[in-house]
Order: structure tokens, then sequence, then C-alpha cells
């Protein structure tokens, strides 16, 4: 867990450093190389366990009410730091170019690549900790980072009335994680996810209204239909880079949940596992219709999300059936195809965005129905 803690340190001096440098450029600079470093510490800690290595792990001491932290990155927590620290320094990289005329402008970018940073440093606290205070602060940190990103033209009402949408809409799936991490703690007196795991493993009343409290929180963070409201708003009024970075890894982290939560049932209702592919399959049949009816270049990318969660989620929801029917088939395809299908929306949903803002920067517009003859001006 050492370079994990590396990273850490890395993307917290990279943060205040692009907070408090005087120049436009060092800021860009403090904050890429804090990510550069941080990428390399993740991805050598990390392939190492995805290649059949042994789990890392490590305990800080802390004081009530937190007490010790358990630190542990197995092969899921691996699989979404492998491509979520690095694809955000990439996001940052992009950003530089990206966001060029409002520096030309005089405008300090100290505070939004600052930001950029506080997003890494939330991926390692959500998918390292085992605790569930720190994810909590992890959660949120990514939340109000993510906020603050897409409203960096905050002088524009429109895109200042989007964050606002997105923030209310992340903060009521939050109540619903609070509530739902309330009731593991009555239960086992303790914060730690390990610990959880005794009661979720137990069928029951109890056991069945903290999965739907979990699904509702982490379909809300991944903009599961109909949960979804919050996101053409945002991803049309954000940054091209910030928009990718919500799509493609931000909000992996609600599928993430939903995999951890699954995991840690071992063996669940085979009602669960139905659920997830009805309310998954609602939301990829959903999400297509709002794509294909879409103009605006990034909504459509936005839409696009919300089939694709749910394209995953139905793979969850098949390796559920297969932990209940002890078909181990069935557990392999099922959750092999949901941790791919994951993998590879982040990388091409993050390119098309990456895309979109190219084709914006280039003629101001991204109206599908305006865009004829892009090879001329591009």
């Amino acid at each position: 867990m050492v370079l994990i803690l590396v990273a850490v340190i890395s993307l917290v001096a990279g943060g205040l450093a692009a907070l408090l440098l005087k120049t436009g450029r060092l800021q860009i600079i403090a904050s890429l190389g804090a990510q550069a470093v941080a990428s390399v510490c993740v991805l050598v800690a990390v392939v190492p366990v995805l290649m059949g290595g042994t789990s890392l792990g490590g305990i800080i001491e802390w004081s009530f009410p937190i007490n010790n932290i358990n630190l542990k990155v197995d092969a899921l927590s691996a699989l979404f730091l492998l491509f979520s620290v690095p694809m955000t320094f990439l996001g940052t990289l992009y950003a530089k170019g990206y966001l060029e005329p409002y520096l030309a402008k005089k405008r300090d970018p100290g505070s939004h690549f600052a930001l950029l940073c506080a997003v890494s440093f939330s991926y390692l606290l959500i998918y390292c900790v085992e605790n569930s205070i720190v994810f909590l602060l992890g959660w949120e940190v990514a939340a109000v980072s993510a906020w603050l990103l897409v409203i960096w033209d905050y002088h524009n009402q429109k895109i200042r009335f989007a964050g606002f949408n997105y923030l209310i809409s992340t903060h009521v799936g939050l109540l619903f994680l609070i509530a739902a991490l309330l009731l593991l703690h009555s239960a086992t007196g303790s914060f730690d996810f390990r610990t959880f795991g005794e009661i979720l493993a137990r069928p029951g009343t109890y056991r069945n209204v903290i999965f739907i409290l979990l699904v509702t929180s982490f379909g809300l963070k991944s903009a599961f239909f109909p949960f979804h409201t919050w996101l053409p708003r945002a991803h049309s009024a954000a940054p091209a880079h910030v928009s990718a970075l919500m799509s493609g890894v931000i909000h992996k982290a609600g599928l993430y949940g939903i995999l951890r939560v699954m995991f840690l049932m071992g063996n669940p209702d085979e009602w669960m596992g139905w659920y997830l592919i009805g309310f998954s399959g609602l939301s990829a049949f959903a999400g297509v219709l709002y794509t294909v009816t879409q103009r605006d270049l990034k909504r459509l990318l936005g839409y696009s999300s919300t089939e694709n969660v749910g394209i995953a989620g139905i793979g969850i929801g098949l390796g559920s059936l297969g932990l209940t029917w002890n078909q181990p088939l069935l557990v392999a395809l099922g959750f092999t195809g949901a941790v791919l299908h994951v993998l590879n929306h982040a990388v091409f949903k993050c390119l098309l965005f990456y895309a979109a803002g190219s084709i914006y920067r280039m003629v101001q517009v991204v109206d599908l129905e305006r865009l004829g003859g892009l090879i001329q001006s591009m």
C-alpha cells in the first residue's frame, strides 16, 4: 500500500500547489505532475493484483469515532483504479488545451486543476478504504468536485442551474447511502465493510431493505433510468473533459458499489438478481430511446451512458443469479461481461466526449443538424 499512499500524498500536494501558485502555467504543471506520479504509482501497485497477485492491505490508526482505517485493494478495486486515475490524468491533459480561451481572458485556472486532483484523490478513498465513514468522505469529495467542475463557466445561468440540478440529485443518493450504512452500523456496531458482510449474508427483511437503499443510491450515482434526469443537463453544460470524466469515470463508482454489495452478500436472493436485470434492462431500453432523439451531441452522449450502465447492470444481475443458483459459469459470464463493459464504456465514452469538445472548440456548436461540412473546417 506504500505506492497508494504516495499517490494520495502526490495528489494532495498537487492540488494545494495548483491553488497556491501564482501563475496559470505553474498551476497546470503542478496538477499534471501530481496526477502523472499518482497514475504511475497506482498502475505499478494494481497491475500485479490483476495478474493474480495477493491483495494489498494496511491499517491507518485514527482516533474516535473512526478508529482504525483498514485499507484493501483486491481485484475489483484494482480494476476500477486501473482506469480511473490514469484517465483523469488524460482528462487533465485535455483540459490544458480545451480551456485556453478562458486562460486567454486571464481567468485563474488553479481551482479547476486542483479540483481535478481532488477527483483522483476521491477514487483512492472510494476504492481502497474499508471504513464506511472515510468511504462517505471520498463519495462526497467526488460529488462536490464534479459539481464545481460542471459550473466552471458559472456566469451562464443555464450552467448554474444544471450544476444545481446535479448537486441535488447526487445528495439525494447520498441520503439513501447514509441510511443504508447507518442500518448496517446499528446491526454490527462497526463502520468496517468486512463486518457488514455478516449482516448482508443473512436473508431477511433487514437485508432486503438495505439492498434497496444501496441499489437506489448507486443507481442515482450512475444515472440509471429513472434516476438520470440530472445527466443531460450536466453533460451539455460542463466542459468536454468534465463530461468525459463524469460519464466515463466518476459515476462508475455506482457500478462498483453494486458489485461490492453483491460480493459481500455471497448468496443473494433470487429476486435481487431479477430486480437488477429488470432495473438495468429498463435503463438500457430507455437510454436508447432518449439517445436516438437528440440533436445536441453532448446530450446524446450523456443519454448513451444511461443505456450503457444498464447493459453493465444486466451482467451484474446475471452474475447474481449465478450465485443464487450455484452456477459458476453464469457467475463468470455475468460478472466478467459487466466489468469488461465498464472498462469498455470508460474508454470509448471519454474519447467521444473529447471528440465532441474538439468539434465545439472549432465551430462553437454541437447541434447535429448544423454540423455538416466538418471536413472543411477541421
